[in-house]
């Protein structure tokens, strides 16, 4: 009975795989907020910030490009600080700022969960 209950444990154990490899670390990146839908679309930049803007508003998810030694990384933005992420990047899509706060990778993603921004 004493095996069958540790090989169960061992099942299950190995069998337990978290959907989430989070390692959320404090960071301040610089890049452009975009509204993901028109940014998968090809569309972003300081021509496209008013319809940025008022997707944003509206909701939509909201992006983050920041380019490291050549190289495009987009992150999913959520709020933090009690505001949601048009609270903290409507104003300024379309812009280059530097956004803190607490970045991680969920399931593949790059997330950041903002806490502050202000211009780049």
């Amino acid at each position: 009975m004493k095996y069958a209950i540790a090989l169960v444990a061992v099942i299950a154990a190995l069998s337990f795989s978290p959907s989430q490899a989070v390692l959320a670390e404090e960071a301040k990146l610089t890049g452009e907020p975009v509204d993901m839908n028109c940014y998968l679309g090809g569309k972003s930049g300081p021509g496209h910030a008013g319809c940025a803007t008022a997707c944003a508003n509206k909701g939509n998810p909201i992006g983050f490009l920041v380019e490291k030694d050549g190289k495009k990384e987009l992150y999913l933005v959520v709020g933090g600080g009690g505001k949601a992420a048009k609270e903290h990047m409507a104003a300024h899509m379309g812009k280059q700022v530097n956004a803190s706060g607490k970045v991680a990778t969920v399931d593949g993603m790059k997330v950041i969960t903002v806490s502050k921004v202000d211009a780049g």
